[in-house]
């Protein structure tokens, strides 16, 4: 599943899946645009990231105006266009309802989800995006289709983003971009070590019986990433690959 000639947008690239995703692309042939917000840990992705020619912005999902800007930017850097989109940038929400007011909902929004969409627009603009297509992956959640006590904020963002990808695959299948989700259980990043440091061992047993076949890591969702992007799946579009060891299962 070899990605050269292949040019990708990494939205989230400075830790946890979209890091991961970063390196292993660049190292099957492509060629990687990585945003996030701290410029020491996008140098660092960069310096890790094998080839020419890639590129980072150290820009904060909210800001539209910066994003559209390094996005049109990035698509005339030798006049050539994006074929790839991943979208990994994303906040834990972990909440009881009682405490739930509308600046949190908002906030959970305007990272996890509503990006993702405006990113998308963006490169629908003239000459951004290749004119023989291309594939966009959303990471969304297992809690985007199931849910879990104290996630109301951050399942409704999740699925949120599930629901866009379906109608966005059928708004952008005649220009053939194929959009699609992959939904990860519980893999081993930085935040999940934190939500793990922040409760008891009890409730830690608790999640890793909930995955039958353990905690995942990083590599487990870039290979779905990989599939997803690669021609292999150029008949794929709006669907939402769960990859979570066999949590949903039960």
């Amino acid at each position: 599943m070899e990605l050269k000639n292949q040019k990708i947008l990494i939205i989230g690239a400075s830790s946890g899946i979209g890091k991961a995703a970063a390196i292993k692309l660049a190292k099957e042939g492509a060629r990687v645009v990585l945003v996030a917000r701290s410029e020491d840990k996008l140098k660092e992705v960069i310096e890790s990231c094998p080839g020419e020619g890639h590129q980072y912005f150290a820009i904060d999902v909210k800001d539209e105006k910066l994003l559209d800007n390094a996005i049109l930017a990035a698509s005339k850097d030798i006049d050539e266009p994006f074929t790839g989109l991943v979208y990994s940038a994303g906040r834990e929400g972990t909440i009881p309802l009682k405490f739930v007011k509308n600046d949190l909902l908002n906030d959970i929004l305007q990272v996890n989800t509503i990006p993702a969409i405006l990113i998308t627009k963006i490169l629908q603009k003239k000459g951004v995006f290749a004119l023989d297509g291309g594939s966009i992956v959303f990471i969304s959640s297992v809690m985007g289709n199931l849910g879990q006590p104290a996630k109301v904020a951050y399942c409704m963002s999740k699925g949120a983003l599930v629901a866009a990808s379906k109608a966005l695959a059928l708004e952008l299948a005649p220009k053939k971009i194929r959009v699609n989700c992959i939904s990860p259980g519980m893999v081993t990043t930085e935040m999940s070590s934190k939500v793990l440091d922040s409760i008891s061992e009890e409730s830690i047993l608790n999640i890793k019986r909930m995955h039958p076949l353990g905690i995942g890591n990083v590599d487990d969702i870039v290979n779905g990433i990989q599939f997803l992007l690669s021609e292999k799946s150029k008949w794929i579009t709006g669907i939402d690959l769960v990859i979570d060891g066999g949590y949903s299962a039960q």
